[in-house]
């Protein structure tokens, strides 16, 4: 990975500290893709994930005093407060919208090749929202089971489990049956 990036964050975090405002459009210019796609993924409505994203914004430049390098970097200190706000936003708006959205069990790997990011995306959201929610922070975000569990205000051990019911439900409607295996060798014969 390119660390100018990273280097680039320190020093326009370092400006946010002293209220340069170039260094806090720089800033979020840096982080608003990366931010944005964490959001989304835990609020679907695009213009709600909006709005948290600019609470998030407003809590990270409040707060940037509190930025510690020692804890790790920038974008990961930022997209803890954003995921914070979505998950605390899509509780209090209830807005985690189920889609009615059939899920047939798919008949091999290449299934989900086929399939374009919104699509898969959509299959997920009809999981349940508390095993969503681990799986995300889990696997997408790179959170251990004791930070989710502060976050969610949950236990580590319920984390745990949350994410094995939620790859367990991911096996149930990806994994190839013994019907499709045996029609891919058929295929390839």
């Amino acid at each position: 990975m390119d660390s100018a990036p990273v280097q680039d964050d320190l020093h326009w975090i370092e400006g946010c500290k002293r209220g340069e405002k170039a260094a806090q459009k720089a800033l979020f210019e840096s982080l608003v893709p990366y931010l944005r796609g964490a959001v989304r993924r835990y609020i679907w409505d695009s213009d709600a994930a909006e709005d948290v994203l600019q609470e998030a914004f407003v809590r990270i430049f409040r707060n940037v005093e509190r930025y510690d390098p020692e804890k790790g970097g920038v974008r990961t200190w930022a997209a803890k407060i954003a995921v914070n706000v979505a998950l605390t936003e899509g509780k209090k708006r209830a807005k985690w919208e189920r889609t009615g959205v059939d899920v047939e069990r798919g008949s091999g790997p290449e299934v989900l090749e086929n399939m374009a990011m919104d699509d898969l995306m959509v299959v997920l959201k009809t999981m349940p929202e508390d095993q969503y929610t681990v799986l995300n922070l889990h696997l997408i975000e790179g959170f251990n089971h004791e930070e989710i569990g502060e976050m969610l205000t949950i236990s580590p051990e319920l984390s745990r489990q949350r994410l094995a019911r939620a790859r367990k439900w991911v096996r149930q409607r990806f994994e190839p049956t013994g019907e499709a295996i045996a029609e891919k060798k058929e295929k390839r014969t």
